[in-house]
Order: structure tokens, then C-alpha cells, then sequence
């Protein structure tokens, strides 16, 4: 099993804490940060976790202008930085992949969903529905740019904990792909643990920016990830690389349930 990591861009954000200032007119700062979506090659199928960002968001108008928080960031890549031209490039077509996992629903995470109609796409029930509307729009969110005809599994999360993680969802039915309910940069934020006996990854999207920060901001998912030899890589990481049959992981016990989801 091998855990791709796929750059579609990067976001440059504003200098400064606060104030009115830094919405209107602080200037951009000079390091941007990556925006990484991972593809994980699992023998019963190709599973993606979140998509990265389209390129129609550096064309204006993409985002709406009264929403302050898009004031705050800006988006930098080109067509062939979008993931399904990356996949493309690795000879893989969007019909290929089998899941799409999002962590949550923030632009930057699902930019490149239209391409994966076919995949079976999975985000939490809290999530979708905080991101729905225009509750949802005045939250950051864009409702309006989700793929016509994609219906997805929404996940409650709410049994099969395991560790630090109070809820979970068995993927691939034997344990090895596992969404498990990571609340903190949105209430109903996931992420992905990867298992096999040579390869072992927690990927967090906006859990935790590095792996530095995660024992910061959650650091009992920390002391997991020490513990049992897994690799964290976030979504705005540039230390997040390839996970691959270097990464050796000791037996990770779980529990897991496969009865929290229903298709909306």
C-alpha cells in the first residue's frame, strides 16, 4: 500500500493577526503553504483523500465579495495543478478511483470534486450540514460550486472509537482504511488512518498544519500517531511527502462500525 501526496497549488495569506487592516489592505505574505489531497493505492481500490483546489479560483468572481474570509487568502495554481490532471499524469483516470474521503468541506478541500462522479464520496453528517444554505455560505463555505449528481455517504461517527478518536468508519471492511472523526478546525472535521503492517499514515487535512503542530493542537492524536509509528501529513504541509513501504506500523487495535452512514 502507497500514500501519494498531490500538490494542487498553494494559498498565500495576508500578514498580520487582526483588523479591520488585514481584510482590506495588508499586503500578502511571502511564504505561501501547500495544498496537498493524498491518493491512497489500497488493493481493493484507488481512495482519495480530499481534492484539493480547482483552478477557477484564482479567475474573480469565484469567490463572493461579501464573504470577509476570502479577503484573507489567495489561491496560486494553473489547469495542471488540479488532481485529476496529476492522477492523469500517474496514468490514472478519475473512473478509477473507487473513494473520495473529504475531510471537510472548506473550498481548498473539495476544489477538484467534479472530475470524481463516479467514486463513492464520503463527509460527515455535522459537516454537510453546517456547510448547506446559506448558513452555510455565511460559515465560508461554497454550496453552490457542489458537483450536480454527487450524492454522498454521510458519516455520523458517533460509534467504533478507538485510542483518541471518538467515532469511526471502517472503509475497506478489514481495518486498514479508517475515517475517524477529528473535530477541532470544523466541528464535523475527519481524517483518514492508513493501516499495513509496512505503511501506516494519519492523514489530518486541518487537523493540525505539520506534524509539530498536531502535538500542539491535539495532542492525545499526537501521542497516538508516537506510539503506534504512524505518519501524520496534513493538507498544508510542505514536509507531507509519499508514504510508502518505508513506514513500517506495529498491530494498531481498533474497533470499528460500519452502521453510522446513510446515503442522502
Amino acid at each position: 500500500m502507497r500514500i501519494r501526496c498531490l500538490r494542487t497549488g498553494v494559498v498565500r495569506e495576508r500578514a498580520g493577526t487582526r483588523g479591520a487592516r488585514r481584510y482590506l489592505w495588508a499586503e500578502w505574505r511571502g511564504e505561501a503553504l501547500p495544498v496537498n489531497a493524498f491518493l491512497v493505492e489500497h488493493p481493493a481500490g484507488l481512495c482519495l483523500f480530499d481534492t484539493g483546489q480547482t483552478v477557477r479560483a484564482t479567475v474573480g468572481g469565484y469567490f463572493p465579495r461579501w464573504q470577509p474570509f476570502f479577503r484573507l487568502a489567495r489561491f496560486e495554481l494553473e489547469a495542471d495543478d488540479e488532481v485529476d490532471v496529476q492522477l492523469g499524469a500517474l496514468g490514472i483516470a478519475p473512473r478509477d478511483i473507487r473513494w473520495v474521503v473529504l475531510s471537510h468541506l472548506h473550498t481548498d478541500h473539495v476544489g477538484g470534486l467534479a472530475a470524481f462522479r463516479a467514486a463513492e464520496v464520503f463527509v460527515t453528517r455535522r459537516e454537510w450540514e453546517r456547510a448547506a444554505g446559506l448558513r452555510g455560505k455565511v460559515r465560508g463555505y461554497l454550496p453552490q460550486y457542489w458537483p450536480a449528481g454527487v450524492q454522498p455517504r454521510l458519516l455520523d461517527l458517533d460509534t467504533g472509537g478507538f485510542g483518541p478518536f471518538s467515532g469511526s468508519h471502517d472503509l475497506a471492511g478489514d481495518g486498514t482504511l479508517v475515517i475517524v472523526a477529528t473535530p477541532g478546525h470544523t466541528p464535523g472535521h475527519a481524517s483518514l488512518l492508513v493501516r499495513h503492517e509496512n505503511t501506516s499514515g494519519l492523514l489530518g487535512g486541518d487537523l493540525a498544519h505539520t506534524r509539530a503542530d498536531l502535538a500542539r493542537v491535539a495532542p492525545d492524536i499526537g501521542r497516538y500517531c508516537s506510539a503506534h509509528g504512524v505518519v501524520y501529513a496534513g493538507a498544508h504541509d510542505w514536509n507531507a511527502v509519499d508514504i510508502g513501504e518505508a513506514a513500517a506500523a506495529p498491530d494498531i487495535p481498533i474497533s470499528v462500525s460500519n452502521d453510522d452512514s446513510e446515503r442522502t
